[in-house]
């Protein structure tokens, strides 16, 4: 490739041979060309980049660009939590293909159960694993046994990958169709693409899980040292890979596990799950005004061990659950063997606790043995690979993720937004409070009033995006509005979330009011495109009282770091509050009002996690909002 420097990137990388779009804008051009110098220098860099940078197209075109200049071509490897981002990603691809008139092979990839053709209906996590192992052991997937011929593709499958690679870029939806069309099984034909693939779109599971790594790695060839990895709404990862690594144990799976058992009359089983029960029960004794303490990992095992040998029980309770899912695919016996195992983990960087929950079911009580630490697995990853691309339009504290994710290396950049200054208000208005200390009756009136205010002067649509359910309870008692008002509930399904978004933006002309959590349904995730949101108000920090898992990430990040309030606290409520802000402004077209409304966020701590550009502390917002409506 012509390394010439005309077209204005860097030494190194040409944007007019890669970048899929005829113009680059300024800060665009600046996230370019660190990415480049980070690939170059072998580097993990770390961008704070705001929405509409422009970050995907980004970072693909200088990735490819390395990959396709190296004497030996480098594996792209693009994770995101997010199926639509693997849409943005693979259309993304297709242009920079089209423009640059070679082939480039590309896979998405999503989890192997979204990609089965066969009925899997209610099997999830551990159980689909077992189900599909099983059937493919037995010989009984007709879509497997159409691609593999023992451990070789058979002649059609080779015929199939090879069309695919000419053809593409796919992503999973039309895989899992042109697949079935041909009675193949998705994910091994895309698996067999992967292999001579230069980029693979996935979960950030297929990297930073231990066992899906393991696997998909050998199952590809896949060096780290040839890797450039990309990770996308890398402020999600920290928790996305402590949740991998933790596991619970509660009664309610351990009264669902003796229903399983009298089914298919595994009776001996019985009375050591009643007795699992019994321990939990037993070990669920709290101090006054707490539901919920710690425990010790040797205390729960030598309680098990009065009753039967540990590892005894771990393997009977596997033995049954592997017959169980051949009869009805899912298996709460080996979700208990499956905790038992986890149980004899690590203790650094891992916290033990028994609480007591409140569920649809009921009350329960819940063992967890969960993960504080997500640089145990994240370390190795960044170490090992060639280089990575992590970017979020909300990765600030940009060190603090570094030290999250255990990246001793790193380069910390933040860019500006792209959008005109003028489509955007930004203001924090200290006149209330959500401290435990001030709640009351008289500061609901008066957050109230102010929201009431806000919502009319607001035109069009506005979202309240508030620290708790309970607390924009209390509040919206005192609200009126001539607007439409519609309700957040906790737990939203997919099609709820989607009838709810239709209904906001049919009341869009008049106006509707969105009562929202920040953190839940709407806050994160979602694009509120065009006029559909005129204005987001983020009441308060969502800082609630610290649990016990909480505590204990904020001593052991303390001890860590000496951050463990910041790192453990205080940053992520503030990461969330960027999260709602950033609901308002998607394109350089879209204008919008965005209300901080909480004395704290004037509060330098606080203060200095929010975007600079342009945010105003004012009492008064009145000749603000005027002044943005007249212009």
């Amino acid at each position: 490739m012509d390394s010439d420097n005309s077209n204005g990137a860097s030494n190194s990388y040409v944007v007019g041979d890669f970048f899929p779009h005829e113009t680059i804008r300024p800060s665009q051009k600046d996230l370019v060309e660190d990415i480049d110098k980070a690939i170059e220098n072998k580097k993990v860099i770390l961008a704070h980049a705001p929405t509409g940078l422009g970050k995907t197209a980004s970072a693909l075109s200088v990735a490819m660009y390395h990959s396709f200049k190296s004497k030996e071509r480098k594996k792209v490897i693009f994770l995101t939590n997010r199926h639509t981002q693997h849409q943005i990603a693979i259309k993304t691809i297709a242009m920079i293909k089209k423009k640059l008139g070679e082939n480039i092979i590309s896979v998405d990839l999503i989890g192997k159960r979204w990609m089965c053709n066969q009925e899997i209906s209610g099997v999830f996590g551990n159980d689909f694993g077992e189900f599909c192992k099983a059937l493919v052991d037995k010989g009984e997937c007709d879509y497997y046994l159409k691609v593999k011929d023992k451990s070789k593709l058979t002649v059609e499958a080779k015929a199939k990958v090879l069309d695919l690679a000419k053809s593409g870029p796919y992503n999973s939806e039309q895989m899992v169709k042109i697949c079935k069309d041909s009675e193949m099984c998705s994910y091994e034909v895309s698996l067999a693409l992967g292999k001579g693939a230069d980029l693979i779109i996935g979960d950030y599971y297929y990297a930073f899980n231990p066992f899906v790594q393991t696997t998909l790695f050998n199952k590809l060839d896949i060096d780290f040292e040839n890797v450039i990895l990309i990770v996308d709404e890398a402020h999600n990862l920290p928790g996305r890979v402590a949740d991998m690594l933790s596991s619970n144990l509660s009664t309610l799976m351990l009264n669902y596990s003796v229903l399983e058992a009298r089914k298919f009359h595994y009776k001996g089983l019985i009375y050591w799950i009643q007795e699992l029960n019994r321990i939990l029960l037993d070990l669920a004794v709290f101090s006054k005004n707490e539901k919920e303490k710690k425990v010790d990992c040797d205390d729960f095992i030598n309680r098990v061990k009065k009753i039967v040998a540990y590892d005894q029980l771990v393997n009977e309770l596997e033995i049954a659950s592997d017959e169980v899912r051949k009869k009805q695919k899912k298996s709460y016996l080996g979700s208990i063997a499956k905790f038992l195992e986890s149980w004899k983990g690590e203790s650094v960087g891992f916290t033990r606790i028994i609480s007591e929950k409140n569920s649809k079911q009921g009350p329960q009580i819940v063992l967890k043995y969960s993960c504080l630490d997500p640089s145990i697995i994240t370390r190795d990853v960044f170490s090992k690979v060639h280089s990575a691309i992590l970017m979020s339009g909300t990765l600030k504290p940009t060190f603090m993720y570094k030290d999250l994710l255990g990246i001793s290396d790193g380069v910390e950049k933040e860019y500006g937004s792209p959008f005109p200054r003028k489509n955007k208000l930004s203001l924090i208005v200290p006149r209330t409070s959500t401290k435990y200390s001030v709640r009351g009756d008289a500061m609901y009136q008066k957050i109230a009033d102010i929201c009431q205010d806000l919502s009319f002067k607001i035109k069009g649509n506005v979202a309240l995006f508030f620290p708790s359910y309970f607390f924009r309870d209390e509040v919206c008692k005192y609200i009126k509005s001539e607007k439409t008002l519609l309700w957040e509930r906790s737990g939203m399904s997919k099609e709820e979330k989607e009838m709810f978004l239709a209904d906001f933006e049919k009341h869009k002309e008049k106006g509707a009011v969105l009562f929202g959590v920040t953190g839940a349904n709407f806050a994160e995730g979602v694009d509120f495109a065009g006029d559909l949101l005129n204005g987001v108000v983020i009441i308060g920090l969502p800082l609630a009282r610290p649990d016990l898992k909480i505590k204990e990430t904020i001593s052991y990040y303390d001890k860590k770091f000496g951050q463990g309030w910041n790192y453990g606290y205080t940053f992520p409520a503030m990461n969330k509050c960027m999260q709602s802000a950033g609901r308002c402004i998607r394109s350089e077209t879209d204008r919008g009002i965005v209300i901080y409304l909480d004395e704290r966020f004037a509060w330098k701590n606080y203060y200095d996690c929010l975007p600079r550009e342009g945010i105003i502390v004012a009492k008064e917002y009145d000749k603000f909002l005027n002044r943005f409506h007249s212009t």
